[in-house]
């Protein structure tokens, strides 16, 4: 005949079932409600801040489609540099700074659990999830999601890593072009061409110019030289097939994984430790 579960094994079952129900509770909760929200900061004064659109475009497509809307002509139509022209400041009016763009228990727990071995696993990476949860980021997160846009728009991109700040380039009309949507400045020439980050390290004066009013002189000097020393950059290309192909590009293949693990793995819980509660052992000999 068969027996039930033993005691022990249908006390793990339950453990496994509270534990998992627990965990999707926790990501409904953030999913739902605002406490999956991160931490948003005013704008600063000088900001161009659109609070309505941060609460209309929750991920890229409903952003790009906020682009499309900003001209009369068809977007795609556009030459390249007027393109970017809309992207960036599209992307300028929808965040402001703010460093707390990280994972909470509610927003992903797999992450929030990884951050507590390796803290940059808590900052949130994914443009769609930055979007959704909230506006305010450091200046390589919103400069992703302007590489992310770019790509949309089929203009070739990349991260630009200037050890102490990182903005983004886009390449047109033979050459790259630095836009900063973090601090909403796009250096350009006397013509109104818009400068490349190597063009801009030998031209202190104008970064100073074009970022007046942003910060403190001292904020300004320090700005210059982050600029003007090239030898500790770092470019990150972005091809449009390849978004995690190469080490430092983002999300990261963990962030991804999680983002679906963290429904995955409790129901997963819930089903073994329903099995180990419920179901019978084999008829012993």
């Amino acid at each position: 005949m068969r027996r039930e579960a033993g005691p022990h094994r249908k006390r793990l079952g339950v453990i496994l079932i509270a534990l998992g129900c627990g965990l999707l509770a926790v990501s409904a909760f953030g999913v739902w409600t605002h406490m999956g929200k991160y931490r948003n900061y005013p704008p600063r004064p000088w900001e161009r801040f659109d609070p309505s659109l941060a609460e209309t475009t929750l991920d890229l497509d409903a952003l790009y489609q906020v682009v499309e809307a900003r001209t009369e002509r068809p977007f795609g139509e556009l030459p390249p540099s007027e393109r970017m022209q809309i992207l960036y400041e599209t992307v300028s009016d929808r965040f402001t700074h703010g460093d707390r763009a990280v994972y909470s228990p509610f927003s992903n727990w797999v992450m929030w659990m990884l951050g507590h071995i390796n803290r940059r696993y808590l900052d949130i990476q994914d443009p769609d999830v930055l979007l959704r949860n909230g506006h305010s980021a450091l200046c390589g997160d919103v400069s992703y999601v302007l590489i992310r846009l770019a790509s949309k728009a089929k203009i070739p991109s990349r991260h630009v890593l200037l050890n102490g700040h990182i903005v983004m380039e886009a390449w047109y009309s033979g050459g790259w072009h630095a836009y900063d949507p973090d601090f909403e400045v796009a250096v350009k020439d006397p013509d109104g061409f818009v400068l490349g980050a190597e063009t801009l390290s030998g031209k202190p004066d104008l970064i100073r110019q074009s970022y007046a009013g942003r910060g403190s002189p001292a904020f300004l000097d320090n700005l210059v030289s982050i600029y003007i020393t090239r030898e500790d950059n770092l470019m990150l290309n972005y091809p449009a097939e390849s978004g995690i192909t190469v080490k430092g590009q983002r999300p990261g293949r963990v962030e991804q994984a999680a983002r679906h693990g963290r429904i995955l793995l409790p129901a997963a819980m819930v089903l073994i430790g329903a099995y180990l509660a419920g179901v019978p052992r084999r008829k012993e000999r």
